[in-house]
């Protein structure tokens, strides 16, 4: 996509956005889905993070189920405690609400089977290591995500992608508790790992969690989804919108051209 089209898609955005204000609530208006669709069409970078984010999402709602499954069956060295069961399932209905949003955009995950080591799903410092790393990597793909609608001037899609980085980086810290890491909010600023989508797709790989020689599992994997206590189950809240005529246009000598004038 060249420059005159990107800033031509920017500018019916805004006005798509602006009058469906109030609606976010609610998640994506149809107006919305539609025109993301169409921006993905003319971006493979959009289409990309959308794919590789539904991607991501189907590992962790099947990784987490056999990890509920595997306890439940006794198979782990150490039994998860009542609280850690109840954290594991909001967290797996959270990815799936994570999912439904990003494929309500046109997200078509690559692949429906993954890989995970056979100790990870035995024994309890591997499953929840795993799921350290795991929401690490995935917060870190959406700093990533966010050069890319920053450059197309998306705010819409800036504002989802943190509201969905920061549940991850919640399951990051809720994993680092359970190991017994103190503090578990050992992290100043999340881990800036990725330059592109496609690098974080390249690391799933090299973990062997897509197409790897471990334990082969299935999406959505086993047992019902446990919605109970979570709640924001959409993208909502305030839209976001940028407001280009607020913007100051930087000259010659790298100075807004809005700049305040000192004065003595």
């Amino acid at each position: 996509m060249d420059t005159a089209q990107q800033l031509a898609l920017t500018r019916w955005s805004r006005r798509t956005l602006l009058k469906t204000a109030g609606a976010g609530a609610a998640g994506f208006t149809l107006a919305q889905r539609t025109f993301i669709r169409s921006l993905a069409k003319e971006s493979s970078e959009i289409q990309d993070i959308l794919d590789i984010t539904a991607t991501t999402e189907r590992f962790g709602i099947t990784f987490l189920a056999e990890g509920l499954r595997a306890n439940k069956a006794g198979e782990f060295d150490t039994p998860w405690p009542d609280p850690v069961v109840a954290v594991v399932k909001a967290a797996r209905a959270q990815e799936n609400y994570h999912l439904q949003a990003f494929e309500d955009l046109g997200g078509k995950a690559r692949v429906k089977s993954f890989t995970v080591p056979a100790e990870a799903l035995t024994t309890f410092a591997v499953f929840f290591g795993a799921v350290v790393d795991q929401e690490a990597r995935e917060t870190a793909a959406h700093i990533a995500a966010m050069t890319v609608f920053a450059a197309m001037g998306r705010p819409d899609l800036a504002k989802v992608g943190f509201q969905y980085a920061a549940e991850e980086a919640e399951h990051r810290l809720l994993a680092n508790y359970t190991l017994g890491v103190r503090p578990a909010n050992d992290r100043a600023f999340a881990d800036n790992l990725y330059v592109t989508i496609d690098d974080f797709y390249a690391a799933l790989k090299k973990a062997g969690l897509i197409e790897g020689s471990g334990t082969k599992i299935t999406y959505p994997g086993p047992g019902d989804f446990d919605e109970s206590g979570v709640t924001e189950k959409k993208p909502g809240g305030p839209d976001a919108a940028c407001n280009a005529s607020a913007t100051p246009v930087a000259g010659a000598d790298g100075s807004g051209s809005d700049a305040a004038t000192p004065t003595s």
